[in-house]
């Protein structure tokens, strides 16, 4: 048992390390806020979408692919969000908090904390599913998350933008790019492999520091119930529903690896910038993040603890 905790516990500590060295060049002052900025624009437009392509590039995309997990994520994740949809405004009275709760409740942090937790809990040459799944279930989130907010409000939603921002988004495009290289079984020269190798490597770690850095702790505040509720669905009843139906299905390895990537993550930085764009509580989904990446370095080391205890993976 103590030998499984362990796996776990490695999987995730590192992640935590690159966050907190993260907060310490921050808070030390040795790189500004409007540098940590830039640096997340790079990370996202450039270096995360290598990132994912490299992962497709060098796995065995054709006999990993497995159709039936990505089938059974989406529409996992599409009933749970109409449950939520339906519950929320029935146990909160503040009307700008629905959206927020909502999309706390569901949206993970799949890139920044399911890369590098699969890459250490399967190995590189094994993140073909995976990767295919967060290029998946990124923008699926993205556009769940604007309809939840116009579930909400009087404004309508435009799926003609939404459709244009999924398909110029450069991890969507990177993913294609990877899918098709692989279907064409394109080879690169050999300078090629190692860089792409290289920045594989440091993309995740970097992307984790620019996260910790530009956490900010300032309006935190007591939300009680809100928060609660809000942060036991990221982390347990979500969790616990999805894993226990993809193990009685059948998934194990890699498709339940992509199942807990999917659903046991931390809310989505992002969130608390469109939680603010589209009027709902900035403060409340402020804290979601921030405690959901905290209690997340716990529930993901019992996750991945007692998967194993099952023989999942």
């Amino acid at each position: 048992m103590f030998g499984y905790l362990m796996i776990g516990f490695n999987a995730v500590m590192p992640m935590v390390m690159y966050m907190l060295l993260g907060q310490m060049f921050a808070r030390s002052g040795m790189i500004q806020e409007s540098s940590f900025k830039e640096f997340n624009k790079a990370i996202f437009s450039i270096l995360l979408p290598i990132n994912l392509f490299t992962n497709i590039y060098i796995s065995d995309f054709k006999q990993t692919f497995n159709a039936s997990t990505l089938a059974f994520i989406l529409i996992t994740a599409a009933t749970l969000y109409a449950i939520l949809a339906f519950v929320i405004p029935k146990l909160e009275s503040e009307q700008t908090r629905y959206g927020v709760m909502l999309q706390g409740s569901v949206r993970s942090n799949a890139i920044l904390f399911g890369l590098p937790l699969g890459t250490a809990l399967l190995g590189e040459s094994n993140m073909g599913m995976v990767t295919i799944t967060i290029a998946i279930i990124v923008p699926f989130w993205n556009i769940m998350s604007v309809v939840g907010f116009s579930l909400y409000s009087d404004s309508k939603v435009s799926f003609k933008q939404m459709g244009k921002t999924v398909i110029t988004n450069p991890m969507v495009i990177a993913t294609i790019i990877g899918i098709l290289v692989v279907l064409f079984n394109i080879q690169f020269p050999v300078f090629i492999n190692t860089t792409l190798t290289n920045i594989n490597r440091m993309v995740s770690p970097l992307a984790l520091m620019v996260m910790g850095g530009t956490f900010s702790f300032k309006e935190i505040r007591n939300s009680g119930k809100s928060l609660i509720f809000t942060l036991s669905n990221k982390l347990i009843i979500l969790p616990l529903i999805a894993i226990t139906l993809g193990a009685l299905v059948g998934f194990r390895n890699d498709a339940i690896i992509s199942i807990l990537i999917a659903f046991a993550g931390p809310t989505a930085v992002s969130s608390y910038a469109q939680a603010v764009a589209a009027g709902g509580d900035g403060k409340l989904a402020n804290q979601i993040v921030v405690f959901s990446t905290i209690l997340s370095m716990f529930t993901l080391v019992v996750w991945i603890t007692l998967m194993k205890v099952f023989g999942l993976f």
